[in-house]
């Protein structure tokens, strides 16, 4: 099935300062979980032409799905666990990203390529709202990569967004 167009409507955005409103309620979440949701900067990140909007579910979307296994990868009961949030800019690069890494059970290996297709299943969500994430992105000429370990002492996940940086 083709990629639908998403339209966007773009404004220069301070994403760390968008990401911190956005992901509010979930740290309210976050915090009745016992797992701990961090928000960092690292760099001096500049604004970015995005979406507020979409960009903002993308993400809050994505925070969920590493709530939500964080909190069912515990095997004793108790929940915990961490899930950090940072947006990053090395200097004189053309992009900047924003990365949402989790301490869960990490996603098998065989459903890591089909992750995003909206008809696969994807592990972490929904495959629609996945789907969905990865065509916001797309339509911001952006690119999305995920890591996933899970190994019994080296376990979790990491999906970074990489945006364009404006000229």
């Amino acid at each position: 099935m083709p990629e639908q167009h998403v339209p966007l409507h773009l404004e220069e955005t301070d994403v760390a300062e968008l990401l911190r409103a956005s992901l509010r309620p979930l740290a309210e979440q976050a915090a009745r979980s016992r797992i701990d949701l961090h928000i960092a900067t690292l760099g001096d990140v500049p604004l970015l032409l995005v979406d507020r909007e979409k960009l903002a579910w993308s993400v809050t979307a994505l925070v969920g799905n590493a709530l939500r296994y964080v909190a069912h990868g515990e095997t004793s009961g108790d929940v915990g666990g961490s899930v950090l949030v940072h947006v990053t800019h090395e200097s004189g690069s053309d992009t900047a990203s924003i990365s949402i890494q989790d301490d869960g059970p990490g996603i098998p290996g065989d459903k890591l390529p089909f992750l995003f297709e909206r008809r696969r299943g994807a592990v972490h969500a929904d495959g629609l709202a996945l789907s969905l994430v990865r065509q916001i992105v797309a339509a911001h000429d952006g690119r999305i990569d995920v890591e996933s370990r899970r190994e019994p002492d080296d376990h979790g996940t990491c999906i970074t967004i990489a945006l364009p940086v404006p000229r």
